[in-house]
């Protein structure tokens, strides 16, 4: 039996499907808006779906012989708006049975793949590099004035977090100016420089999330949107977030003088 992968946006999946190669384990890729071709020499066979189909996706894993799943990637959320009409009946039957929160909605695609023999497992376990460590991550120490908006920002996920509708908050002078919703953490970050200019972004993870999907992530495109945003500083959860391309990226944060910190939960910020 082998491993498939549901691949979205961004350049995770191909670094997974590259992991999995390297590991001698090339499976069935599923495209869902990845980068075909940058997953094509990965994988043992790859499927390139130009719509949500989990009918579909099980079907083509059974026949594959996979047994197991992974699931990564960025795929939009607003596509259970815009598209709706043209799922199958058993991602309309998903859609109907569940709440649209991020949390519960990967819960139950999850659900719907196990209860056909198919084990979703996580993918950070072969990228153990990329999770955050605690503590000062890029050169630049946070200034006081940021790790305290850092702080105040640690504050409001703890509350808003359980409503599973975004992982991230940007702060400014211990005032939010914008909480990430459907639009993404980029969405958030671009909104809060046309209101702001200026401040700090925070991303965690829901207590108790299933590890197995929804990591917080953040890359090269964090950075650069923040910088075009005029944010210059970003808190992440130490230990529950990926850092896409860790050596490309702590480049890019000391080119735009942007402080990268790790942060645990349960613990206050200090610097």
């Amino acid at each position: 039996m082998s491993i498939a992968l549901i691949a979205g946006g961004g350049v995770l999946p191909a670094e997974i499907a590259r992991r999995l190669s390297s590991l001698q384990e090339p499976g069935l890729v599923l495209s869902l808006g990845a980068d075909a071709e940058a997953l094509r020499p990965y994988a043992g066979k790859i499927i390139e779906m130009r719509t949500p189909s989990l009918g579909r996706a099980i079907r083509e894993m059974k026949s594959y012989g996979a047994d197991k799943l992974i699931m990564a990637g960025l795929i939009p959320k607003k596509l259970i708006y815009c598209l709706p009409l043209i799922f199958d009946p058993l991602s309309r039957k998903v859609l109907r049975g569940t709440l649209h929160d991020d949390h519960s909605l990967l819960g139950s695609i999850v659900k719907a793949c196990e209860d056909e023999g198919i084990s979703v497992i996580p993918y950070w376990h072969i990228l153990p590099e990329f999770l955050a460590p605690p503590g000062k991550l890029s050169s630049r120490q946070p200034k006081e004035s940021e790790l305290s908006d850092v702080e105040y920002g640690r504050e409001i996920l703890k509350v808003i977090l359980p409503c599973s509708f975004g992982q991230g908050v940007c702060v400014a002078d211990g005032s939010v100016v914008a909480v990430e919703a459907m639009e993404g953490t980029d969405g958030m970050i671009a909104r809060a420089g046309g209101i702001s200019g200026r401040g700090v972004v925070v991303k965690m993870m829901k207590p108790g999330q299933d590890m197995r999907y929804d990591l917080p992530t953040v890359g090269i495109r964090t950075l650069e949107t923040m910088h075009e945003a005029g944010l210059t500083c970003l808190a992440v959860e130490a230990g529950r977030t990926l850092i896409l391309e860790p050596e490309k990226f702590f480049e890019l944060a000391d080119k735009y003088k942007i402080a990268v910190w790790g942060i645990k939960n349960a613990e206050k910020i200090q610097s």
